[in-house]
């Protein structure tokens, strides 16, 4: 498989085309799927504070959310004749994509402390010490739903999105550069319940997970590099925690 080249085009989009694929970015955009979760939460009688402060409700929307978008996605590329392989999701050249994915987990590091450094002295206000998500993790039982959370919520469903949003600004929508700034910009501002440094360093990791999918042509790598990151922060979080 080749990488994806950002400048084909089999045809000239019409605005029909342009129109539909705009209505599927909206849908698949988050918005739509987390209504739909927060209602589905109303309906079985959780309350809105419990939502955001505990880590058992919070894993739980999360992964209701996931399953949403991926039921949507799932139909989306039904009707247009799609299958996950036309988003780069093969396992043609695993081992190379495993290992780029792998490469990337340490610069996201290093992006994160870079950015809470920045936060610290150019913004101090804004600057959080410890993730406030995180911190709601209290049990190991919390720490394991959280745990696959994040692989099916981060690392698959949030990479999917990406790829799906991408090749639709690829095809009609003005390019495939305008949907990774556009959309690594909404990845961070959907972020914002980590508080201002979170959504910034979620934009840029974001824009990170982008770019290597285009660059490699396939999601393994993305996926890879932002399932372990997000295990890895996770077990940091609950390993160390008590000896920050």
């Amino acid at each position: 498989m080749t990488s994806i080249d950002p400048f084909s085009h089999l045809r000239k989009p019409t605005w029909l085309d342009r129109i539909q694929a705009l209505v599927e970015v909206i849908l698949l955009a988050g918005l739509f799927s987390s209504v739909l979760a927060s209602v589905a939460f109303s309906i079985a009688g959780s309350e809105e504070h419990s939502v955001v402060q505990d880590a058992s409700t919070i894993a739980r929307f999360v992964l209701l959310e996931a399953f949403i978008t991926l039921v949507l996605l799932a139909i989306i590329l039904h009707l247009n004749q799609q299958r996950l392989r036309d988003l780069g999701l093969d396992w043609n050249r695993w081992i190379a994509n495993v290992a780029w994915g792998v490469a990337l987990i340490p610069v996201l590091f290093v992006l994160n402390l870079l950015v809470s450094v920045g936060f610290r002295i150019l913004l101090p206000q804004y600057h959080l010490e410890r993730n406030p998500l995180m911190e709601t993790i209290q049990t190991p039982q919390q720490l394991g739903l959280f745990l696959v959370a994040v692989l099916i919520a981060g690392g698959i469903k949030e990479e999917l999105q990406r790829a799906f949003i991408l090749t639709r600004f690829r095809d009609h929508l003005g390019g495939v550069g305008v949907g990774l700034i556009l959309w690594s910009i909404a990845f961070g501002a959907g972020h914002y319940l980590q508080g201002l440094q979170g959504a910034v360093a979620a934009g840029l990791f974001g824009f990170l997970f982008g770019l290597l999918y285009l660059i490699r042509g396939s999601l393994v790598a993305p996926i890879v590099a932002h399932g372990l990151y997000d295990v890895v922060a996770l077990l940091g979080y609950w390993y160390l925690r008590g000896k920050a």
